[in-house]
Protein backbone atom coordinates (compact mmCIF):
# COMPACT_ATOMS: atom_id res chain seq x y z
CA UNK A 1 0.00 0.00 0.00
CA UNK A 2 1.61 3.44 -1.03
CA UNK A 3 0.88 6.36 0.94
CA UNK A 4 -0.42 8.83 -1.29
CA UNK A 5 1.04 12.17 -1.79
CA UNK A 6 -2.08 14.34 -0.57
CA UNK A 7 -1.88 12.62 2.44
CA UNK A 8 2.38 13.02 2.98
CA UNK A 9 1.37 16.80 2.15
CA UNK A 10 -1.42 17.20 4.67
CA UNK A 11 0.83 15.52 7.73
CA UNK A 12 3.78 17.63 6.61
CA UNK A 13 1.71 20.90 6.74
CA UNK A 14 0.15 19.71 10.56
CA UNK A 15 3.07 19.02 11.55
CA UNK A 16 5.49 21.83 10.22
CA UNK A 17 2.64 24.54 11.07
CA UNK A 18 1.89 22.83 14.46
CA UNK A 19 -1.61 21.88 13.60
CA UNK A 20 -2.04 25.70 11.34
CA UNK A 21 -0.83 27.77 14.36
CA UNK A 22 2.21 28.74 11.53
CA UNK A 23 -0.96 30.37 9.61
CA UNK A 24 -1.33 33.47 12.22
CA UNK A 25 -1.27 36.65 10.78
CA UNK A 26 0.80 37.92 13.85
CA UNK A 27 4.30 36.48 14.84
CA UNK A 28 4.20 32.82 14.03
CA UNK A 29 7.63 32.42 14.95
CA UNK A 30 7.06 33.54 18.75
CA UNK A 31 3.98 31.56 18.41
CA UNK A 32 6.05 28.64 17.81
CA UNK A 33 8.48 29.60 20.14
CA UNK A 34 5.34 29.94 22.78
CA UNK A 35 4.42 25.94 21.73
CA UNK A 36 8.06 25.24 22.05
CA UNK A 37 7.99 26.42 25.96
CA UNK A 38 4.22 24.97 26.69
CA UNK A 39 5.81 21.14 25.35
CA UNK A 40 9.32 22.42 27.67
CA UNK A 41 6.90 22.63 31.02
CA UNK A 42 5.23 19.51 30.14
CA UNK A 43 8.01 17.23 29.86
CA UNK A 44 10.01 19.68 32.59
CA UNK A 45 10.14 16.37 34.95
CA UNK A 46 11.46 13.87 32.13
CA UNK A 47 14.89 12.60 32.36
CA UNK A 48 17.42 14.29 30.33
CA UNK A 49 17.61 11.26 27.98
CA UNK A 50 14.11 11.49 27.03
CA UNK A 51 13.88 14.94 26.75
CA UNK A 52 16.99 14.72 24.45
CA UNK A 53 15.90 11.83 22.46
CA UNK A 54 12.30 13.60 22.04
CA UNK A 55 13.88 16.75 20.74
CA UNK A 56 16.37 14.28 18.43
CA UNK A 57 13.07 13.06 16.81
CA UNK A 58 11.55 16.17 16.21
CA UNK A 59 14.20 17.82 14.50
CA UNK A 60 14.22 15.09 12.29
CA UNK A 61 10.72 14.88 11.47
CA UNK A 62 10.66 18.54 11.29
CA UNK A 63 13.66 18.52 8.90
CA UNK A 64 11.08 15.99 6.92
CA UNK A 65 7.89 18.09 6.95
CA UNK A 66 9.63 21.49 6.34
CA UNK A 67 11.56 19.59 3.05
CA UNK A 68 8.37 18.52 1.96
CA UNK A 69 6.65 22.21 3.09
CA UNK A 70 9.62 24.12 0.79
CA UNK A 71 8.79 22.24 -2.32
CA UNK A 72 5.29 22.31 -2.24
CA UNK A 73 5.11 26.04 -1.99
CA UNK A 74 8.35 26.55 -3.53
CA UNK A 75 9.80 29.08 -0.76
CA UNK A 76 12.93 29.02 0.88
CA UNK A 77 12.24 28.93 4.74
CA UNK A 78 8.67 29.87 4.38
CA UNK A 79 7.41 31.67 7.76
CA UNK A 80 4.28 29.80 8.21
CA UNK A 81 6.73 26.49 9.37
CA UNK A 82 7.04 27.15 12.71
CA UNK A 83 8.43 23.51 13.89
CA UNK A 84 11.90 25.06 13.52
CA UNK A 85 11.18 27.50 16.43
CA UNK A 86 9.37 24.57 18.33
CA UNK A 87 12.30 22.69 18.79
CA UNK A 88 15.44 25.67 18.96
CA UNK A 89 12.72 26.36 22.12
CA UNK A 90 13.44 23.02 23.43
CA UNK A 91 17.01 22.70 22.74
CA UNK A 92 17.07 26.33 24.13
CA UNK A 93 16.38 24.30 27.20
CA UNK A 94 18.00 21.16 27.61
CA UNK A 95 19.09 20.82 31.17
CA UNK A 96 18.16 23.82 32.60
CA UNK A 97 16.50 23.34 35.97
CA UNK A 98 13.29 24.50 35.70
CA UNK A 99 11.90 27.57 37.00
CA UNK A 100 9.69 30.19 35.50
CA UNK A 101 12.37 32.82 35.51
CA UNK A 102 14.74 30.35 33.49
CA UNK A 103 11.82 29.87 31.38
CA UNK A 104 11.07 33.29 31.09
CA UNK A 105 14.97 33.97 30.06
CA UNK A 106 14.82 30.88 27.69
CA UNK A 107 12.00 32.65 25.76
CA UNK A 108 13.06 36.22 25.36
CA UNK A 109 16.82 35.20 24.72
CA UNK A 110 15.81 32.56 22.17
CA UNK A 111 13.41 35.23 20.80
CA UNK A 112 16.08 37.94 20.41
CA UNK A 113 18.99 34.97 19.21
CA UNK A 114 16.73 33.59 16.07
CA UNK A 115 15.16 36.94 14.81
CA UNK A 116 18.76 38.52 15.01
CA UNK A 117 20.54 35.97 13.08
CA UNK A 118 23.48 36.80 14.60
CA UNK A 119 26.83 34.73 12.99
CA UNK A 120 27.37 31.70 12.11
CA UNK A 121 23.15 31.94 11.91
CA UNK A 122 22.97 33.98 9.21
CA UNK A 123 25.21 31.73 7.40
CA UNK A 124 23.53 28.86 8.27
CA UNK A 125 20.08 30.45 7.28
CA UNK A 126 20.88 30.45 3.57
CA UNK A 127 21.05 26.37 3.25
CA UNK A 128 18.50 24.61 1.13
CA UNK A 129 15.70 22.40 2.11
CA UNK A 130 14.17 21.34 5.35
CA UNK A 131 17.69 21.32 6.79
CA UNK A 132 18.53 24.30 6.64
CA UNK A 133 15.12 26.11 7.87
CA UNK A 134 15.69 23.39 10.82
CA UNK A 135 19.46 24.12 11.29
CA UNK A 136 20.03 27.92 12.00
CA UNK A 137 17.23 27.76 15.16
CA UNK A 138 18.83 24.60 16.39
CA UNK A 139 22.34 26.38 16.70
CA UNK A 140 21.06 29.32 18.09
CA UNK A 141 19.42 27.54 20.82
CA UNK A 142 22.46 25.98 21.65
CA UNK A 143 23.68 29.38 21.78
CA UNK A 144 20.66 30.21 24.32
CA UNK A 145 21.23 27.13 25.95
CA UNK A 146 25.00 27.77 26.97
CA UNK A 147 24.29 31.32 28.38
CA UNK A 148 21.34 29.68 30.20
CA UNK A 149 23.24 27.35 32.21
CA UNK A 150 25.78 29.87 32.95
CA UNK A 151 23.24 31.91 34.40
CA UNK A 152 20.98 29.34 35.82
CA UNK A 153 23.56 26.94 37.49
Amino acid sequence: MKISDEFIQRISDNIATVFGVGYTAYAPGTMGSLFGLLIYMFLKDASILVYTVFVVILFIVGTLVSDVMEDIYDIKDPSFIIIDEVVGMLISMIAVPYSFSAAVVGFLLFRIVDISKVPPLNALERLHGGFGIMIDDAVGALMVNIILQVIFR
